[in-house]
């Protein structure tokens, strides 16, 4: 008589991705997760957590909001498996982000809380300081919703209702550098001084300094926000998100002309680049919605996990990674 062979070892082969904020989904790859009597229990860090998903082979789980950074760790029986997950830590809530949130030498993140379409907020621009304290900006655009900061310490921002762009002096001034640009929103600045500035309706502006702003390039209209970003080549990158679920990042050169660089993605928005010259963007993949992280010649590969975002930005010595979600601010260290 042949006995039955003894179940597989629990063992977890591969945790996806190793990061995430609240709303974030992780997968659990492995095997002889249901080698036990019962479901295994699970927990990212202290915080139990139940599986959507629960195969011998496969856990998907939520990243509830209480959840701080710890293993995540599953208990099968008397078998204690863990692996490291980071958590981002909110620093901030109540805001309303709707593009990347910029931040100073100093650390301190600014971002908006813009509001329905012509809804005037009190307080529509935030500085949030490296402890955490929300400090409203004295000016008050209606919806603001591209951020970027000048070198000479000035904060320009968008406002899509009016079509305008304004810099914010440090003594709280606000002044119209550009206007009548349809529905303003992506803001970069590049190494000469030369602003672009996204029009969701199908136009990427360029301000040089001291001139006129002029017509750059062509793209298509979004229903969201144009959000640009300047690449290592001197390429300007932009998402225009539309209902789509195979948008692209489009690639732009000095001369206007844009191609599409990656896709399909669903809704991709804020992006970035990091100083090793990588792409960073928010965006959905087959469901999966976080931050990628492009290393070419490989496809994207989802680095931070998480519903709802919108943007991102790197403190000035590109210890933490900031990202803007539709309602708050997290900040935790960029997985490697």
């Amino acid at each position: 008589m042949v006995s039955d062979p003894s179940p597989p070892q629990p063992v977890i082969s591969a945790l996806e991705p190793s990061a995430g904020v609240e709303g974030g989904t992780i997968v659990i790859v492995g095997a002889g997760f249901l080698s036990g009597n019962r479901r295994p229990l699970i927990f990212v860090g202290e915080t139990e957590v139940r599986a959507s998903i629960v195969s011998d082979t496969r856990l998907v789980l939520p990243i509830p909001s209480d959840t701080r950074t710890g293993p995540v760790i599953l208990v099968i029986d008397s078998q204690r498996l863990s692996s490291p997950f980071t958590v981002g830590e909110k620093v901030a809530a109540d805001l309303h982000p709707v593009a990347n949130p910029v931040v100073d030498a100093e650390g301190v993140v600014y971002t908006t809380i813009s509001g329905r379409r012509g809804q005037k907020m009190a307080s529509p621009l935030v500085r949030i300081t490296p402890a955490g304290v929300v400090e409203p900006l004295p000016a008050a655009p209606i919806n603001p919703t591209g951020l970027a900061l000048h070198p000479d310490g000035s904060l320009l921002i968008s406002s899509r209702y009016e079509g305008r762009v304004y810099r914010i002096l440090s003594t709280g001034e606000m002044d119209v550098i550009a206007q009548d640009l349809g529905i303003a929103t992506g803001l970069c600045l590049d190494e000469a001084g030369v602003l672009y500035i996204g029009d969701r309706t199908g136009t990427v502006y360029r301000l040089p300094p001291g001139g006129r702003v002029e017509g750059f390039a062509s793209l298509p209209p979004s229903v969201a926000a144009f959000h640009l970003a300047l690449g290592p080549d001197g390429h300007l990158f932009a998402t225009a998100p539309t209902l789509s679920n195979e948008d692209v990042i489009y690639r732009i050169n000095r001369f206007g002309d844009a191609e599409p660089y990656w896709g399909p993605l669903e809704r991709p928005q804020g992006l970035i680049f990091d100083r090793q010259g990588r792409l960073w963007v928010a965006a959905g993949i087959k469901g999966q919605r976080g931050i990628y992280r492009f290393e070419r010649p490989e496809s994207p590969r989802l680095t931070v996990t998480g519903a709802n975002l919108v943007g991102l930005a790197f403190t000035s010595d590109q210890q933490h990674l900031i990202l803007a979600s539709t309602s708050a601010i997290f900040r935790l260290a960029p997985p490697v």
